[in-house]
């Protein structure tokens, strides 16, 4: 399957996960878990649902390789950069108050506001993985795809290791040391990449047997539960586990078993809603609570459902994304849920 081919039909499954994975980081941002926090939640919150993340990343990654592929690596950059900032615009009311000068404008920018972090993180990702190609492509160009797997163990192992001694107590390592775009978001971009370019180079044959990935999966998310597990048994259940070391079994599998899977195309265009739902969903809850909304159906009605209603409503509109992708072309956003 040529490189034509893999940006040819959007993957609706993809849809399916990213709008699934955006209820999730709406129902994480209730603050539900934390209020009710048990062992067994400890396990879900710091657990299973610490996939989501990884998840995302390795998404924008296997978007990543398609732009790099047709040599519009540099615009999907911009592009991430363009929506980083706007969205950086509209939540202005919510973090201007964090700024006393260039510098703490300049250093609100580089980790964004509150969940914008993501994007930040995608940017440098993005970033990364360019200058590295570039890199290799001039100096060792039989080495370029070795040089980014180098690239990302090292970083990969940094972020691990950081995280683990500031749990230790060891060092008062703060989280935005490891939880950003070098140690947590550039590794799984990159799997996401190298996996575009293994489906761009051999199809969906290219991946690994079925079986092998669906046990990934499971155990992936047996791992992500033993691992929560031990560590609030080690340091409470009043601790925040942002990189699990299983992270790197369980997203990667999670992202080829829906990729793998053929779904039908939904009735409506998913990726807006999502997008929107991840965008506008902080905003949404701080609605809720101001107009008084303490209970988890209602905190999830205002998170899930304005952001989706606003989305239907864009998509009555002439605006590039959100009206009905009449060619169903792999339209995917770089980046965005």
């Amino acid at each position: 399957m040529g490189v034509g081919v893999f940006a040819l039909h959007r993957i609706h499954s993809l849809d399916y996960l990213k709008l699934g994975l955006a209820v999730l980081v709406a129902f994480a941002h209730t603050y539900w878990l934390q209020t009710n926090m048990t062992p067994r939640l400890f396990m879900i919150g710091n657990g299973l649902m610490r996939v989501m993340v990884p998840t995302f990343c390795i998404v924008a990654g296997y978007f990543l390789y398609s732009a790099v592929a047709r040599g519009k690596g540099v615009k999907w950059l911009w592009r991430v950069a363009a929506l980083y900032l706007f969205w950086m615009a509209v939540y202005l009311p919510f973090w201007l108050d964090q700024v006393h000068g260039l510098g703490s404008l300049v250093k609100t920018l580089a980790w964004g506001y509150f969940h914008l972090w993501f994007m930040a993180g995608i940017l440098v990702a993005g970033a990364v993985i360019l200058l590295l190609r570039g890199f290799a492509r001039k100096l060792a160009p039989a080495y370029e795809y070795r040089i980014l797997l180098a690239a990302v163990a090292v970083c990969a192992v940094i972020g691990l290791v950081l995280q683990y001694v500031a749990l230790s107590g060891v060092m008062q390592i703060g989280v935005k040391k490891f939880s950003n775009g070098l140690f947590m978001c550039f590794p799984f971009v990159a799997i996401g990449y190298l996996c575009g370019r293994r489906v761009a180079r051999l199809g969906m044959e290219g991946l690994p047997p079925r079986w092998l990935v669906l046990a990934c999966t499971l155990g992936g998310a047996g791992l992500l539960m033993i691992e929560a597990w031990l560590v609030q048994v080690w340091r409470s259940d009043q601790v925040m586990l942002d990189i699990p070391v299983s992270a790197y079994v369980a997203a990667p599998a999670l992202f080829m078993a829906t990729l793998g899977t053929a779904m039908p195309p939904p009735p409506i265009r998913l990726d807006p809603i999502s997008a929107m739902i991840y965008f506008m969903h902080v905003m949404a809850l701080f609605l809720a609570n101001a107009l008084g909304v303490r209970d988890l159906a209602g905190l999830m009605l205002f998170g899930v459902g304005l952001p989706t209603l606003a989305a239907l409503l864009l998509g009555r509109l002439p605006i590039p994304g959100f009206g009905k992708d009449k060619r169903q072309r792999q339209g995917h956003h770089p980046a965005r849920p």
